[in-house]
């Protein structure tokens, strides 16, 4: 039974609190409660899988292991829920898998084989190994992360039923970003509370790789160490460590940190690290100082309660979004010192109900602002916040601004120099000035760094005759027009109008061009309204496509189709609006059964709806597979009934007989005719199925010199190269080279192409007259057409 709870619906449960708490490779936990005399509460019960759609679309499932009710003004049932990936996982065992000298993901898919839990995206982390014997899942999980480092996130996938298709481990190198967000006293922070432990500093460590193996080679003795390893400072190593010592200290910590003797001499602090799986003295010594640079300063946090922004307004400050593991900076001028930092928030807890008791922990701290200000800068001129330009624009303008605080002002001003103010006194010879700004009656010029000859390199320059920057961030420009680009390529925006000269226009739907979007190129304007078109299956919460019986997304990102004798078309479905009368649509398929009797069939259905949900007359193409034909690309086009606002697209295939994975479905389109004109498509090839065949073509022409050719002869010249390779052979047909020998040459020789391949092709001559010495002509067309017909004979 499914049970909704929310605050929106009139009739639906409510919750009368909701606090999702996050931590960095630790606890991830739903706390809510409900009204324990509302009818509907008599759904919800220790057990129960609740899921969770978070600020990013998200799906997070949980797990109700503890219930608490209470009567007092009001009478209420609070849950505590845990993360449902940690419950399942925490209860499956594995045995014995041994993953060796490979990445994390490979890892990742052996732990969790025979559990309902797939691999979902994991980042490179490297190459590592690692045992799990007899453990829980949940363990293995976590010696990865020991093992490979990254952090961890589960999620799960839903349908329009509100049921889980798809529970999902993710391991990120990171999660979160930089983001420039600032807390600040009196805008979004409440309370600051900074603790400083240093119970787990250490200032040396002993280090311990796997046990050496015997010599009869029965077992394994004492753990590897790097005592024969020696480290020098002058060799470039970190630090000095001389031979057989086993352990690995920091003077500097030890100076800062070390125990005090009564002589008034430090003693170190140590502690054993142990890498389980690492063979190798050296890379046990690096991996030994990587830890003890991670524990040889005090754990600094700051505790915050802080006003969720986001939640109060999501469109109004989406630029103030938090998420866990951003970076963040800190602002609170009141406290004893002022604290201005920048630190990762390792700990979240969102309060869902009431923004204003969002609690965070912040810890790894990177840095004071100052030191963070260049680099964000450079990393400003690129894209650091997704579908909302005054989000970066603000964080831009913040961090100018504290630059602009920051910097010093030196004024100068003579008749040669005109008004010059420097960052620095131009007298310091130490640390000579290295930015500037200088007024004379010509203009303005600033410079921000020096040549190497120690001169200011004036980059940006306002004039009576313009401006000139290397980076311009602006919310609003006003200008009659805008010309970006040479004469290789050039776009144009003038008073209304957009020309663009040698490319292309390409408008998406998403972010990152996966989904539908418009290709303006030449003449021809393309469109596709299919989402997912591509079965780019990447989950991340919403439902494109729906898989229905017998259809699989495997391993090997294919959709597939398990076939039997008894089976009717069967395959994917996906909701579509219409928004125009007339569209074609296309699939390609494909079968892995080429040859015998039993027809394969390929079919594309619409039910069409009004805006009134009411079904209207439904639209179905069938065709069939020749004997030997492997790829199948069916092309509907349809003219929508009248008052069509929706329609569901079924792509299916049938083959009776029983294989499994016996037929694919490789990619679905959907193309508004009404977009392109009769004169357009006119201009562009087609096949004699009268579908686009969507060519890549190139022209050429080849000369050859030669010393003279006898008649009959047949001569190799040799290899001719694209100018641009073609699409690889997996993507489209085959490549076809059509040769025609000079106008005046022509009842001399004939040109053909052999050893034809995606990148070139051997041209060979045949005489048919003695040609005296020169040189003949050849013009070539290379082409790769997108559909190709497969036709068998027999001779």
């Amino acid at each position: 039974m499914n049970q909704v709870m929310s605050n929106d619906l009139p009739e639906g449960l409510p919750l009368h609190s909701c606090v999702l708490k996050e931590q960095i490779n630790g606890e991830v936990s739903l706390t809510f409660s409900i009204p324990s005399d509302h009818i509907d509460s008599k759904n919800v019960q220790i057990g129960d899988h609740i899921v969770l759609k978070d600020l990013d679309a998200i799906f997070r499932a949980f797990f109700i292991v503890d219930e608490q009710e209470t009567h007092s003004d009001t009478f209420t049932r609070q849950f505590y829920a845990e993360d449902l990936g940690v419950n399942e996982l925490n209860d499956e065992i594995v045995t014995d898998i041994r993953p060796q000298n490979t990445n994390a993901e490979t890892a990742l898919s052996r732990i969790l084989k025979h559990t309902i839990w797939k691999v979902g995206q994991v980042d490179n982390l490297g190459i590592n190994s690692m045992n799990v014997y007899y453990e829980s899942v949940m363990s293995g999980v976590k010696k990865m992360l020991q093992t490979w480092g990254g952090e961890l996130r589960f999620r799960v996938t839903m349908n329009s039923q509100n049921q889980i298709t798809g529970r999902y481990v993710d391991l990120l190198s990171q999660l979160g970003r930089r983001t420039g967000k600032r807390f600040e006293y009196g805008k979004d922070l409440t309370n600051v509370e900074r603790v400083v432990d240093i119970k787990m500093i250490k200032t040396a460590l002993f280090g311990r790789g796997k046990g050496v193996e015997d010599e009869n080679g029965t077992g394994f003795g004492r753990r590897l160490n790097f005592a024969d390893v020696e480290w020098s400072q002058e060799r470039g190593d970190p630090c000095d460590k001389p031979l057989h010592q086993e352990w690995i200290g920091d003077p500097e910590s030890l100076g800062i940190w070390g125990h005090v003797s009564p002589d008034g001499s430090k003693r170190h602090r140590f502690d054993v690290f142990t890498s389980e799986e690492e063979t190798d003295a050296e890379k046990l010594l690096q991996k030994t100082w990587e830890r003890l640079h991670e524990i040889k300063q005090p754990m600094i946090t700051y505790k915050m309660d802080v006003i969720d922004l986001e939640q109060v307004s999501a469109q109004e400050y989406k630029h103030e979004a938090i998420r866990l593991g951003d970076s963040v900076f800190v602002i609170d001028r009141k406290f004893s010192v002022d604290v201005q930092l920048e630190a990762r928030i390792i700990e979240l807890e969102r309060d869902l109900i009431s923004p204003e008791n969002t609690k965070v922990t912040l810890g790894n701290v990177l840095g004071d602002i100052g030191s963070y200000v260049k680099e964000l800068q450079d990393e400003l001129k690129k894209k650091v916040s997704i579908g909302d330009p005054i989000g970066w624009l603000e964080g831009a303008r913040d961090i100018e601004n504290i630059e602009f605080e920051r910097s010093g002002a030196y004024v100068y001003m003579n008749d040669v120099d005109g008004l010059l103010t420097t960052n620095r006194p131009k007298g310091n010879i130490d640390h000579p000035p290295d930015a500037a700004v200088q007024i004379k009656s010509a203009g303005v010029r600033i410079a921000n760094s020096l040549k190497p000859d120690g001169s200011f390199d004036w980059k940006t320059f306002m004039t009576a005759g313009g401006m000139i920057a290397d980076n311009i961030t602006s919310g609003k420009i006003r200008t009659n027009d805008v010309e970006i680009g040479d004469d290789d390529g050039k776009v144009l925006i003038s008073r209304g109008s957009v020309i663009i000269k040698g490319g292309e226009l390409e408008v998406y739907s998403t972010p990152n061009a996966t989904d539908t979007g418009v290709m303006i190129k030449g003449n021809k304007i393309s469109t596709n309204f299919v989402k997912n078109p591509e079965f780019l299956f990447q989950p991340n919460g919403e439902v494109d496509w729906y898989l229905h019986s017998g259809v699989k997304y495997d391993t090997s990102k294919k959709v597939t189709v398990d076939c039997s004798e008894n089976m009717n078309f069967v395959g994917v479905s996906q909701y579509l609006d219409i928004s125009h009368e007339k569209a074609t649509f296309q699939a390609l398929f494909k079968t892995n059964q080429i040859g015998g009797s039993t027809p394969k069939r390929a079919r594309i259905v619409l039910y069409n709806f009004d805006e009134n949900g009411n079904q209207l007359e439904s639209r179905t193409q069938v065709e069939e597979f020749s004997i030997y034909q492997e790829n199948l690309l069916l092309t509907m086009s349809v003219v929508f009934p009248k008052g069509t606002v929706r329609c569901k697209l079924w792509v299916q295939v049938e083959l009776k007989k029983n294989v499994e994975k016996g037929m694919e479905l490789l990619w679905v389109k959907g193309n508004y005719d009404d977009i392109v004109t009769q004169q357009q498509m006119s201009m562009y090839p087609r096949d004699v199925y009268n579908v686009d065949s969507v060519p890549e073509i190139q022209i050429f022409r080849a000369s050859v010199d030669h010393s003279g050719l006898a008649a009959n002869v047949y001569r190799n010249c040799g290899r001719i190269q694209f100018d641009k390779p073609f699409s690889p052979p997996e993507e489209t047909g085959s490549v076809s080279v059509l040769l025609t020998p000079s106008e005046s040459k022509s009842v001399d020789y004939h040109a053909s192409a052999y050893n034809i391949d995606r990148t070139g092709f051997n041209l060979f001559i045949r005489t048919f007259t003695a040609i005296p010495a020169g040189t003949l002509e050849v013009s070539g067309l290379a082409y790769r057409a997108g559909y190709m017909a497969n036709i068998g004979l027999s001779i």
